[in-house]
């Protein structure tokens, strides 16, 4: 096979998976669960309403993946990232864990009433502190997707006259627009700019070398490369315009620091025995584990 051939191959590839899994993948895939043994110490603290019912219930869009999408022969069934945190946090307790779907805008106003927490990614954040608390578990930012083993030479430290794919509209856009004025102004070559109107386009004119790169968020550009077959890697951006970096927390009721408590207990406890780092292992997703847990931490780390 010639080496575009190869490219072209790959390219094609990725194109389909990043149509099916970027958008929600029929089949399952993650870490399974099933195995997790309750532990009686963490479990004797749940509070009695949800020991009653039995069940975890977490309110999710499912509609972000690879955090959390409808999956199965029926399309119907969550999975994802969260939906594994839920699963396993739950087993630690002794409970099941239900996934309501709900628009993401109305997950954190239910917390409590529909909902014990939230598992959607949320961005922890000043303003939604005052009226959740949080419980810290991953951190996200951006990334570049490039090409295995870096062909074209690509270094974030200098962009500049760069053939960058980006996705038209999209915040990583601007923020290539204001670091291509800085590279004019200080003489060197402008980036070239391939827009695209989603990200699956632009990641797969990486792939065939028809870019340099991409940027995405870091949960995206992470399991492109996980799902890639080697033929993609990720570079951290440099620069305080593009290497934004973000803690994603757990809500839960403002007024339930006994359920937060016991949250963050049971996550610390998966980071200790291995869990934690098992589940996002089996997504690809090392890049955005976090060492400590912590409640209402602060958003500007």
């Amino acid at each position: 096979m010639t080496t575009r051939h190869k490219w072209m191959t790959a390219a094609s590839a990725i194109a389909i998976f990043m149509m099916t899994s970027l958008s929600g993948p029929a089949g399952a895939e993650g870490y399974d669960t099933s195995g997790i043994k309750v532990d009686k110490e963490l479990a004797a603290r749940v509070p009695e309403r949800i020991r009653q019912a039995g069940v975890l219930v977490g309110g999710s869009d499912n509609n972000y993946a690879p955090w959390e999408y409808m999956a199965g022969d029926d399309g119907q069934t969550p999975e994802g990232i969260d939906i594994d945190i839920g699963n396993a946090i739950a087993a630690k307790l002794g409970l099941t864990y239900e996934s309501r779907t709900a628009q993401f805008t109305t997950i954190i106003p239910a917390l409590g009433a529909n909902y014990d927490i939230g598992l959607n990614a949320f961005s922890i954040t000043a303003e939604r502190m005052k009226v959740v608390n949080f419980v810290s578990y991953t951190e996200t930012g951006n990334e570049w997707v490039i090409r295995a083993g870096n062909p074209d030479g690509f270094d974030p430290v200098d962009i500049c006259g760069r053939k960058i794919a980006v996705q038209s509209g999209t915040d990583h856009e601007k923020k290539l627009h204001i670091v291509n004025e800085d590279c004019v102004a200080s003489g060197k070559p402008e980036m070239e700019f391939l827009p695209f109107q989603n990200q699956t386009e632009a990641v797969t004119r990486v792939a065939a070398g028809g870019a340099d790169a991409t940027m995405t968020g870091s949960a995206t550009a992470y399991y492109a490369a996980f799902k890639s077959d080697g033929v993609l890697e990720t570079v951290t951006p440099v620069g305080d315009t593009l290497n934004f970096r973000g803690l994603n927390g757990i809500p839960v009721a403002k007024a339930d620091m006994e359920l937060t408590e016991l949250i963050a207990d049971t996550l610390t406890a998966m980071i200790e025995d291995g869990t934690y780092g098992a589940i996002l292992d089996a997504w690809g997703m090392s890049g955005v584990g976090i060492k400590k847990i912590e409640i209402n931490p602060d958003p500007e780390h």
